[in-house]
């Protein structure tokens, strides 16, 4: 009788992915290594996935829902942009991923992802009024937020924990926030 395919194989593939990035970071992410730690077959995961791009994709693409989510329940833009902060934090490889995959292209093209659609749906209820002021504002504010949870992550690869970076980041963004 043939072998039927499991169903829940991609999700435990992507598990194993995730793991392995949160390890190792992306250079820890072989087709080997991924089927290796799935506990399947390096055949059966091309099966699944065209290649590491793939799997690297669909990393992002759920890092990004997860971020999203993060900024869709913060109360207040100040909490959401502490949130993004945190994210950055408890996920550097998986933040550092995303700004690999081109999210400055995609915010000069205009791209409306789910993580910019939750900020800018936040930015609407704090700051209703003129849509160009809360692009202005979205802008600067992920200016600010970005930079720091880049600093916070290379504070944390020299052992910092960095909690200077997240005070000064908070009190940026609420100095902005109180500007308006």
């Amino acid at each position: 009788m043939p072998k039927l395919p499991n169903p829940l194989l991609e999700k435990a593939i992507l598990k194993a992915a995730l793991a392995l990035l949160s390890r190792r970071g992306v250079p820890a992410l072989t087709m080997r290594a991924v089927a290796r730690a799935a506990g399947t077959t390096t055949p059966t995961l091309y099966q699944r996935f065209a290649d590491r791009d793939a799997i690297l994709q669909a990393i992002c693409e759920d890092a990004r829902q997860r971020l999203a989510k993060e900024l869709e329940r913060a109360p207040s833009l100040e909490s959401a942009c502490h949130r993004y902060l945190l994210f950055s934090q408890k996920h550097p490889h998986e933040y550092e991923l995303l700004m690999r995959t081109g999210w400055h292209d995609a915010a000069a093209s205009g791209y409306q992802g789910p993580v910019f659609l939750a900020a800018k749906a936040q930015i609407r209820k704090q700051f209703p009024g003129k849509p160009a002021q809360q692009v202005s504002l979205l802008l600067q504010l992920w200016c600010l937020v970005h930079g720091a949870a880049s600093l916070l992550i290379a504070a944390q690869h020299h052992g910092d924990g960095g909690e200077d970076i997240v005070k000064a980041c908070d009190a940026a963004c609420k100095t902005l926030l109180t500007r308006r």
